[in-house]
């Protein structure tokens, strides 16, 4: 039985899979460690608008509301201003 030597084709994909998988990994991992960051400076801007204690069940959805809207309205932004120009 004879076995075939896989193609140039399937290495270079299987590689940039990887690297894709890789990078993917490491961008989690830095969203990670900044989450606590981004949502208690969040929390605290919520909590004084408010009024409230910041460890009021309510100001974390309100923060978390505020940190999805700045998040979206961000991927807009990045996306208008990276548009492929065609």
């Amino acid at each position: 039985m004879k076995f075939k030597k896989p193609k140039k084709s399937f290495r270079n994909e299987f590689r940039r899979q990887i690297r894709l998988a890789m990078t993917a990994a490491i961008g989690f991992t830095i969203a990670f460690a900044w989450r606590e960051a981004v949502f208690q400076s969040f929390q605290n801007v919520v909590s004084r608008a408010l009024d409230l204690a910041p460890e009021h069940f309510t100001t974390q959805i309100y923060t978390a509301t505020t940190i999805t809207v700045a998040g979206v309205l961000l991927i807009l932004l990045t996306s208008r201003i990276l548009k492929d120009k065609n």
